[in-house]
């Protein structure tokens, strides 16, 4: 029976993983080279900090390698993520020797310091070695700060350390001047506590996203394979077509040969119901004389094994369609549609740019 039905369709999950997957490795491979870029912007500013160090000691010798390791030559995913690691651990280090020169350089010069007041002339009034550290207190490093700073930060997702919120750099400074230790304990508490809350606020937003992007999958998939499907069997669809089965609506599709008949297809993605119908387009509201009906009536029955036809090519390829709702030819009367209400009917193409699918008229 062909007369108005409704179906729920289906998307197949071995078919739908692994469409799943090739957008997976894409993406993958997209967030790998952001990764990349990011730590090689932060490479590049090392070698000012290098400089500003040896402006404020110019008597100490730096011998230290600030340049990254050469991008691969291959670009897959495997090599992105092996050399985004490998640029990340010598970007650590590099900071860590950059730091131990930094507290070597510190502690001479304040050592210098230290024996050109004790070796000043008596007359003047010697000072404690206390009061000479005192003085010179800003020269040396507070205890390590800057590198448990990093520690801690490194404990951040990574989405928040390319952006790090306003609230915890706020922390980070609070904490890096601290005037004492149990200041600077305190704060770094804080920032520990400020990093697990951002890490879980991460991973709750990205299950969601990741629940999303099934459904969009699900969805972009039963959009790309019935596309297909209608472009093998020689339909026309209307240009509301492309995004149907992804927004949802109401779109009409048809054979050349059909004349004044469609299908009307009424799609709800978000449960996954599609309503088919055959329509007619007239400018005649009255009922229709038994020829009509009997003309409608025979529409209704050809279109009953091609959309059969139909319906296997989806299941083969991943789409299943349970009944929920059908009635015979000629149970109901086809409806009449104003010629203004269907949009001249192209052929589907069946090819994709951009993720998109395009369509050209005949």
């Amino acid at each position: 029976m062909s007369g108005p039905k409704c179906y729920r369709y289906t998307v197949d999950s071995a078919r739908l993983q692994q469409q799943r997957e090739a957008e997976r490795q894409r993406q993958a491979r997209e967030d790998c080279q952001q990764a990349i870029a990011r730590t090689r912007a932060d490479w590049a500013t090392l070698p000012q900090i290098l400089a500003d160090l040896q402006h404020r000691y110019p008597a100490e010798s730096w011998a230290i390698d600030l340049v990254p390791p050469a991008p691969p030559v291959d670009d897959t995913l495997d090599v992105l993520r092996s050399y985004r690691d490998r640029l990340n651990q010598q970007l650590l280090q590099a900071r860590a020797d950059l730091q131990r020169l930094s507290e070597r350089a510190a502690a001479n010069h304040t050592a210098k310091t230290l024996l050109a007041e004790l070796s000043q002339d008596a007359a003047t009034p010697l000072r404690t070695a206390a009061e000479v550290l005192h003085v010179h207190a800003d020269l040396l490093p507070t205890t390590d700060r800057p590198a448990e700073w990093q520690r801690l930060f490194s404990r951040l997702n990574d989405e928040d350390q390319g952006h790090p919120p306003p609230t915890l750099l706020a922390l980070r400074d609070a904490f890096l001047v601290a005037a004492s230790a149990a200041q600077a304990d305190a704060l770094a508490t804080e920032v520990r506590q400020h990093i697990q809350q951002l890490n879980q606020a991460q991973r709750t937003a990205l299950q969601h996203r990741q629940r999303q992007e099934e459904r969009d999958a699900a969805r972009r998939y039963a959009q790309q394979v019935i596309g297909d499907t209608l472009a093998e069997l020689g339909y026309d669809v209307e240009p509301g077509f492309a995004t149907l089965f992804v927004e949802g609506g109401v779109a009409h599709i048809q054979q050349p040969d059909w004349g004044d008949y469609y299908v009307r297809l009424r799609v709800k993605p978000e449960a996954g119901d599609l309503n088919l119908n055959v329509v007619r387009v007239s400018e005649d509201r009255a009922t229709a004389s038994n020829e009509q009906a009997r003309r409608d009536q025979e529409m209704e029955a050809a279109w009953c094994a091609a959309h059969q036809e139909l319906l296997q090519r989806l299941e083969e390829q991943g789409i299943a369609s349970q009944p929920l709702r059908a009635h015979a030819p000629g149970e109901l009367p086809v409806p009449c549609v104003q010629p203004d209400a269907v949009q001249r009917p192209s052929r589907v193409q069946r090819r994709q740019t951009a993720g998109r699918w395009r369509q050209r008229e005949r």
